[in-house]
């Protein structure tokens, strides 16, 4: 075997694992002799006990051990050895994989550290003895293997006795038709309870248990039992003290009160059995105790008289029975309405058998009173005294025969019982612990859970009455006599009495509403006097469940799922609520979401919309965008649109912080009305934008357009007359007319009768984008302006052109051979040069304007001046509407009206010097706005030049 020790040490560890489960013992007692180093006595055990088969023959391995015993292991026989398959090929990696893959079970087990055995060889056996027990049940074999080492360990001679005895007489007198189903971990202690575990085991696994099996092994197997477990105590003592307390008769004093205490311990134990057998099965446990009577109904068989009995220490033993009464009610974790019943049951008995005054009826409707439960009693109960092993703990308040005690049970069963009617079903054990070491968060939790499982009685309103009045009876056991149950959580006693009252009532309106019992909820929470919680509490709590019905629906229509739930939440507290902000919130909240679910919106990933994107989306207003986008002709339905944003807005879902900077004193001023004011015009005007773009999207400038006209004018103060006077920087109304005035419809031909107004509007937009926009976007607007001007001065060069191309063809034709129809002759050449004459002077006019526009283009003065025009039509359309003709405005663009001045034969100095008092009057209104972004010279610099 070549590689690394490693690798060696796996390839050996393999080896001995495969001749283990294959049974060849001799070959691998070679193995273990070969290699000693390698093969410990550690790894050797817990290689057979693990793979070594149970069913393998003990005496086959027996001298293996006993050579671990004396130290050295020698190979044996050659005639023993039996031929063996050859070795795996393994590489070093899958032999060293294979060999971290050996669960190898420990050799020891935690029950027999406890008694303190350490030695590794009687750790096996005992562990081996289980195992063997577990896959056979053979008794004969476990004998097999531990006999040989009885004089190896104390330990492994006690465990035989202590056992493997009580097994035999079960085998053969009671249940020998039950040979090897049965395990001996019940029986692995010399006294206690595994003894009683083991000795009523068959009881329970019979066919039919009830209490005639487990009454009379109790009767007339453990009963003995315990009588040989005390005088076997006895004889040990008698065997252990030393020689020189012989003589001395206290011993016989002590050996007496030994046997006192053996005995009252077995009989504990049986009490022990009986609350474990509550935990696994509580009607059986209810059985034995009404089938047996206690420690005194044990049968002898004659061998044992009473003064025999009374001298075990019988005396005051029967009390610790009724304490196991206690005990099994407290244990069991059975929740059902027979397994409630039979703990009442046993509640009156062991009341009757101590003497102590019987508990009402479970279900006639009358507690306990509380007052019978002291204070002080309840302040001695503690968490250790409720777990099932310190029940039966002598002192331990909870199950001590008293009446305080039998009082605390029965409140218990009754709120347990109070619980299943409510749906939710819980054991005492649970009801114990929640009403005694209960902490806030676990009431709270506890309360959700049973309001979640109480049944649904949608709209039944009386049945949800009882249900809050059966709550706060949980919470405090006084609520049936003091109809206002303590507000104080440290005052209460009940099983959530760790919460506040207020706690517990917005739980229940929280219950009460979502089983849409709004005039239950508004009867029993808006009083005109002081409610059970208040106003500010009211008002969080309904608004919270509007709002998780708001969130949890699927559809933004409010007659339908959870928005109409939210919607008839919001309506019936409303009225009780006139001032508040938040059901003013809400309502608009569900008013926007209503009105968009008339639309058709699939979110990223193609998520349909649903309501709760509203309240999770940053910038609730960019979804109307989306509408826009997915909606075809949706930016017709403005108003709409608006309405939507602003009931957004309304709702406290608008932008969280407005982008508009303050350019006075006095606008900081303003109150917050008029910041509500100004963030339902900003999301109108946003909105207005988004319906723009969307109208250009789709090729409809001409909405574009009277939306910019009509919808979105520049924000100004109604005592101002000039755009410097608004109030916010308008970020909107330019960009939008920007992009208007840039769009250029793809459809629209060149030669259309309304392409040279579709320019003029283009061009209006674009002065008002110049009078809005910041300084730093105006050569970029600028830039687009003398685009449109060359498009329009393009169209009215071709009109002319085609004009003169018209009177061409007229006049060749008057020359040519052919004549006009309707014509009667040629002319002469006098009366052509007549015609001739008269057209001269218009052609030479149109030269001279055309000459002019070429030599003296449109100057930056005259877009200055076309901008103030536009702006005052838009900001001051009354105005506008007096000084300017509209018949003028629609058959000239901007730029041809700056000239207009100077076309009439006046010659070019007299037309510059109009644009010089133009440009004067243009300069002195802008100079704190674009004059110095155009380059418009000063008055003086003007009359320079």
């Amino acid at each position: 075997m070549a590689g690394s020790d490693g690798t060696v040490k796996a390839r050996i560890l393999l080896k001995a694992v495969e001749l283990a489960l294959s049974a060849e013992v001799p070959s691998l007692q070679q193995l273990v002799a070969r290699e000693p180093d390698i093969l410990t006595l550690e790894f050797v055990l817990r290689i057979l006990l693990t793979y070594l088969p149970e069913s393998t023959d003990p005496t086959l391995y027996i001298d293996l051990l006993q050579q671990f015993i004396r130290g050295t292991v020698h190979e044996p026989p050659r005639s023993t050895l039996r031929p063996v398959p050859p070795d795996r090929e393994w590489s070093d990696e899958e032999a060293c994989h294979q060999a971290r893959q050996l669960h190898l079970l420990p050799i020891a087990e935690e029950q027999d550290l406890q008694f303190g055995c350490t030695d590794q060889l009687s750790l096996f056996l005992l562990h081996r003895a289980r195992r063997i027990d577990v896959e056979t049940g053979s008794i004969h074999q476990i004998q097999q293997l531990l006999r040989p080492f009885v004089d190896h360990d104390p330990y492994i001679r006690t465990w035989l006795v202590s056992n493997l005895l009580p097994l035999r007489r079960l085998d053969y007198e009671y249940y020998p038709q039950n040979e090897g189903a049965y395990t001996v971990e019940a029986f692995e202690k010399l006294e206690g309870r595994p003894a009683i575990d083991a000795l009523l085991a068959r009881s329970l696994q019979n066919s039919s248990p009830g209490p005639i099996q487990t009454s009379r092994d109790i009767r007339a197997v453990v009963g003995p039992w315990i009588y040989g477990v005390s005088r076997r105590k006895r004889r040990k003592t008698h065997h252990d003290r030393p020689r020189s307390s012989v003589p001395v008769p206290e011993t016989e004093v002590k050996s007496a009160r030994h046997i006192n205490h053996a005995t009252r311990t077995g009989w504990s134990d049986v009490n022990g059995w009986i609350v474990d057998l509550a935990l696994r099965n509580f009607s059986w446990a209810a059985e034995t105790i009404e089938g047996w009577d206690g420690p005194n109904d044990v049968d002898y068989d004659g061998y044992i008289n009473d003064l025999e009995q009374s001298d075990d220490g019988m005396e005051g033993i029967t009390e610790y029975y009724a304490q196991a009464g206690l005990a099994a009610i407290y244990a069991t974790t059975e929740f059902s309405q027979s397994a409630l019943e039979r703990s009442y049951s046993i509640l009156q008995n062991v009341a009757s058998r101590s003497g102590l005054q019987p508990p009402p009826g479970l279900d006639d409707g009358q507690w306990e009173d509380v007052s019978s439960i002291a204070q002080g009693y309840i302040n001695q109960i503690t968490e250790l005294h409720l777990p099932h092993n310190t029940l039966l703990k002598p002192g331990n308040p909870l199950t001590i025969c008293t009446q305080a005690s039998i009082a605390l049970a029965s409140l218990i069963l009754n709120s347990n019982l109070l619980l299943h009617k409510l749906g939710q079903a819980l054991s005492c054990r649970d009801v114990s612990a929640l009403a005694l070491f209960g902490k806030p968060e676990g009431h709270a939790q506890e309360l959700h859970t049973l309001l979640q499982k109480v049944p649904t009685r949608t709209r039944d309103e009386v049945a949800w009455a009882e249900v809050r009045h059966s709550v706060l009876k949980l919470r405090d056991w006084r609520y049936e006599t003091s109809n206002r149950a303590s507000h104080d959580a440290e005052a209460a006693l009940g099983v959530l009495c760790r919460l506040k009252r207020e706690d517990v009532e917005v739980e229940l309106l929280k219950a009460i509403l979502e089983a849409s019992c709004y005039d239950l909820a508004v009867h029993i929470y808006c009083l005109p006097d002081e409610g059970p919680i208040s106003a500010d509490t009211l008002e969080k709590t309904v608004l919270g469940v509007a709002m998780s019905s708001y969130d949890g629906a699927s559809n933004g229509n409010r007659t339908r799922g959870g928005i109409r739930k939210a919607s008839e939440i919001v309506t019936a507290f409303q009225n009780h609520f006139p001032a508040s902000q938040s059901f003013s919130e809400a309502s608009a909240l569900i008013a926007a979401t209503h009105a968009m679910s008339f639309y058709s919106l699939i979110l990223q990933h193609s998520v349909p919309f649903q309501p709760v994107n509203v309240r999770t989306t940053k910038d609730p207003l960019s979804l109307i965008g989306k509408i826009l986008e997915q909606n075809p002709r949706s930016y017709t339905k403005l108003d709409d649109l608006i309405e939507i944003g602003q009931n957004l807005v309304r709702a406290g879902l608008g932008p969280k912080q407005s982008q508009h900077k303050t350019s006075s004193s006095d606008h900081q001023a303003k109150s917050s009305i008029q910041t509500l004011d100004q963030k339902l015009l900003d999301s109108s005007s946003r909105i207005t934008s988004m319906a723009i773009e969307a109208a250009l999207s789709e090729n409809d400038f001409g909405t574009a357009y009277s939306y910019i006209i009509n919808r979105l004018s520049p924000i100004t103060s109604a005592n101002d007359s000039s755009p410097s006077s608004s109030t916010p920087e308008d970020d909107i109304s330019w960009r939008a007319a920007f992009l208007a005035g840039r769009f250029s419809p793809s459809t629209q031909s060149i030669t259309s009768p309304s392409a040279l107004r579709r320019l003029e509007q283009r061009l209006e937009l674009l002065s008002l984008a110049l009078i809005l926009a910041p300084s730093s976007h105006l050569p970029d607007i600028l830039t687009v302006w003398r685009g449109v001007e060359a498009d329009l001065t393009a169209i009215l060069a071709r009109e002319v052109a085609e004009e003169d191309s018209w009177n061409a063809r007229a006049d060749r034709g008057l020359t040519g051979s052919t004549t006009l129809p309707g014509g009667f002759s040629s002319p002469s050449m006098a009366e052509l040069d007549k015609v001739s004459n008269q057209q001269r002077p218009r052609r030479q006019s149109r030269a001279t304007a055309a000459a002019a526009n070429e030599e003296a283009p449109m100057g930056l003065f005259d877009v200055a001046r076309g901008a103030a025009q536009a702006f005052r039509k838009n900001a001051f359309p009354l105005n506008a509407a007096a000084a300017v003709s509209p018949t003028r405005a629609k058959e000239r663009p901007l730029s041809m009206v700056s000239d207009e001045g100077g076309s009439g034969g006046e010659g070019k100095a007299e037309r510059v010097r109009k644009r010089d008092l133009v440009a004067n009057a243009v300069t002195g209104g802008l100079a704190s706005g674009i004059g110095w972004v155009i380059g418009a010279p000063s008055p003086t610099t003007s009359g320079r030049s």
